[in-house]
């Protein structure tokens, strides 16, 4: 069964190939490079990786894509490609007996600390299952471009999030792994660093929250479940040696076919585990432990897991075995020898807290941190982790859940957050905090620096407060708003205020939540300010699940005197504005009464590849300074009689009579500037049929040179591209009394 969907994927491979238009005979690289390695910018260009790989082509001519390295530059969505029963197609899905093909991933990839998103696969008896799906010892005459002396693969720098991965043999969130066995005799060189995974692992043998198999795998994290039959842990199921690792998770062997051996929080099977820790619980038969179920070497580590099982279990260790590693070479620093050094359990303490840090720190090894002092240390690098970090705090007398809030995250208001997670074990009443009590307590990667920049649970009140009187659910304001915080809206930029606003905090001046592109998904576009008027800031766009895409960001605002600190004048809306079968965004900002700095700011973009590409200057202007050509949207305006007025539009030479909503004294036979004063630019933005095509309509405001921004009428536009790409104006019309 397995060679059948092995070979029709081939098939689909080879015919998407060359449809593509990327094959062996390609004249140049099928992705953009930077020196030697190749650039991955997109969910497609994963999806094509795995394609050239599998189908065993070539990356450029003499490049075999399975020996090439790789960058990621973006976030990436994948679930467009892991529809249907299976889901993903590793990149690497391995060899049939007798096959002659190579369709192992033996070449380097650096997710550069990007997200990936949407990886589901669905092959209970497929091996080699994850993300990547094999590589193999490189047997001679079969050698790595860029290792030709090693030989390793190498895989860094990467998170996935909220993966769903059912396999059979070998599975895990990065890679399913390398040919490796529990005894741990063949060898083999997979390197995993610095990845990191939350979801759900289900696999029958060598399963691992990051991998199957592995040679070694180092400062690596799991949140979430993993469940197999045999060989099972939270980093790897098999592994020589894993170093510097976090794991939060259930690791749960399958009872209903008599298995559940080889379970380990870490490492199922693992030679030496070092400077790593697990929180959560191991539950199988034989051979378990809160660190690894066999193994050799525990140095530095620590585990808070309850462990369940029926024969060799163990708080850190289930069994201690010696392992022959003739064909396999440990990492420096590894060690084969059977002992456990500088360990800390949750239950009975093979050293105690103080001396397990100072342990390490004798050692010349600096990876420890403590967000208090009587939480359980994380390690160093999880404070800047994307996914942030979790800790275990031990309640003190004197204790509350305000001041752990203001100690951990730099602001109490975080109380609520640490009662809601832990409201199981407090009960009721959150003031009935005992001292011992065991709090876990989650930090988002940027809850704790942005705590400082801001009372961010008052703009979180009037945010819920705003959108329930706009009529949207609390459920998806929330998700919204926890979603503001995960994507560091405060705390990646820069803003330089220069005025007298120098107290000014970055707040959310405006905000909007829809289904922009009706597609049933929920859009979001949030403009943030350093404070309330002539400001610099961002406009964000959160489209289609998609990593956010800074619109406008503060450059603007020294450059052109952009207004970030008011409101949308008008809503942002997505429409086919030209007819190319593509979305355009359009929308104005301005400052309520007075349109801010230079009056309302028109807003139009185009989506091109994966960038929002500002195209304003396609529009006709809409407003020209005094004396200036008329080629924009000016429309003047006369007084002809008692109320009664002339518009004229130069743009298209035309006079249109009028009434007007309210007596002006504009000045017999003289024109009045269009807009009134301070104010500028086109309002009501909708998308209307013009003789069969899409268009645009929008109004200006008609008044006389001094008079108010409410005028004495509206002109009304019809703008129509052409096949050139060209706007014109299609139609116009005055809206008075008439």
């Amino acid at each position: 069964m397995r060679k059948l969907q092995v070979r029709a994927g081939l098939f689909l491979s080879f015919f998407l190939c060359m449809k593509a238009g990327f094959c062996v005979n390609a004249q140049e690289s099928v992705f953009e490079k930077d020196g030697g390695v190749y650039m991955i910018q997109s969910a497609q260009d994963m999806r094509t990786l795995a394609l050239l790989v599998n189908g065993n082509k070539e990356v450029e001519p003499g490049v075999p894509a399975h020996n090439a390295s790789y960058r990621l530059t973006r976030d990436i969505d994948l679930s467009a490609y892991c529809k249907g029963e299976t889901g993903w197609e590793p990149i690497g899905c391995g060899s049939d007996a007798g096959e002659e093909e190579t369709r192992e991933f033996n070449g380097t990839f650096d997710g550069e600390n990007h997200v990936v998103t949407g990886l589901y696969i669905n092959l209970p008896y497929g091996e080699d299952q994850g993300l990547f799906g094999t590589r193999s010892y490189l047997p001679e005459g079969r050698e790595s471009m860029e290792y030709q002396d090693s030989g390793c693969t190498v895989i860094k720098n990467l998170y996935i999030k909220d993966c769903d991965i059912t396999g059979g043999m070998n599975v895990g969130g990065v890679m399913g792994g390398m040919a490796i066995t529990s005894g741990l005799g063949n060898g083999g060189d997979l390197y995993i660093e610095n990845c990191h995974v939350t979801g759900k692992i289900v696999g029958f043998d060598s399963t691992g929250g990051i991998t199957g198999a592995a040679s070694a795998v180092e400062n690596c994290s799991f949140t979430g479940t993993v469940k197999a039959y045999s060989a099972m842990g939270g980093i790897a199921g098999i592994a020589y040696y894993i170093c510097g690792c976090a794991v939060h998770a259930d690791i749960e062997g399958e009872f209903e076919r008599t298995g559940g051996g080889d379970a380990g929080g870490i490492g199922g099977v693992a030679v030496c585990v070092r400077d790593s820790y697990m929180t959560g619980s191991v539950t199988g038969t034989d051979c378990l432990g809160g660190i690894t179920g066999r193994g050799s070497c525990l140095t530095g580590c620590y585990a808070r897991a309850k462990v369940t099982g029926d024969n060799d279990t163990g708080e850190l260790l289930g069994r201690s075995q010696d392992f022959r590693l003739d064909e396999a070479s440990l990492p420096e620093g590894a060690s084969g020898d059977v002992g456990i050094q500088n360990c800390l359990t949750g239950g009975e303490d093979i050293t105690d807290f103080q001396e397990f840090l100072e342990g390490a720190k004798e050692a010349g090894l600096d990876v420890w941190f403590g967000a208090t002092d009587y939480a359980r240390p994380i390690l160093a690098w999880e404070k800047d982790s994307r996914f942030g970090y979790t800790v275990t705090v031990t309640v003190q007398e004197g204790d509350s859940l305000w001041n752990l809030a203001n100690e951990i995250y730099g602001d109490g208001y975080f109380w609520t957050q640490i009662y809601e997670a832990n409201q199981e074990r407090i009960g009721r009443d959150a003031n009935l905090i005992v001292p011992e009590m065991d709090l876990e307590i989650t930090v988002n990667a940027s809850q704790a620096d942005y705590a400082s920049k801001g009372d961010i649970w008052e703009q979180e009140k009037v945010f819920l407060e705003e959108g329930k009187e706009r009529g949207i659910a609390q459920t998806v304001l929330k998700s919204a708003y926890r979603r503001l915080l995960a994507d560091d809206l405060w705390g990646g930029v820069v803003w330089r205020w220069q005025g007298a606003l120098e107290d000014s905090h970055r707040q959310i001046s405006d905000w909007l939540i829809d289904d922009l592109d009706g597609n049933g998904q929920t859009d979001m576009v949030v403009m943030a300010g350093e404070g309330s008027l002539f400001v610099p800031g961002e406009i964000w766009l959160y489209w289609n699940d998609e990593p956010p895409y800074i619109l406008k960001d503060e450059t603007v605002y020294y450059e052109d005197r952009f207004c970030f600190g008011t409101s949308f004048w008008e809503e942002p809306f997505m429409a086919d504005l030209d007819n190319d079968g593509n979305l355009e965004l359009l929308f104005a900002v301005g400052n309520g009464g007075n349109g801010g700095p230079g009056g309302r700011n028109n807003c139009l973009f185009r989506r091109v590849g994966n960038e929002w590409v500002e195209c304003l200057e396609e529009l006709p202007n809409d407003y020209k300074e005094w004396g200036a050509a008329d080629t924009g949207l000016s429309v003047y305006v006369k007084c002809i009689g008692v109320n009664r007025y002339e518009a004229y539009f130069p743009y298209l030479d035309e006079r249109i009579e009028f009434d007007g909503w309210n007596v002006r004294e504009i000045g017999e036979n003289e024109y009045g500037r269009a807009g009134g004063a301070n104010v500028r630019g086109f309002f009501d933005f909708e998308s209307v049929k013009y003789e069969g095509k899409n268009a645009l309509k929008c109004r200006e405001y008609l008044s006389g040179e001094g008079g108010n921004a409410h005028g004495v009428g509206q002109a009304v536009f019809i703008l129509v591209w052409d096949d050139n790409g060209i706007c014109r104006v299609a139609d116009w019309w005055v809206e008075g009394n008439n």
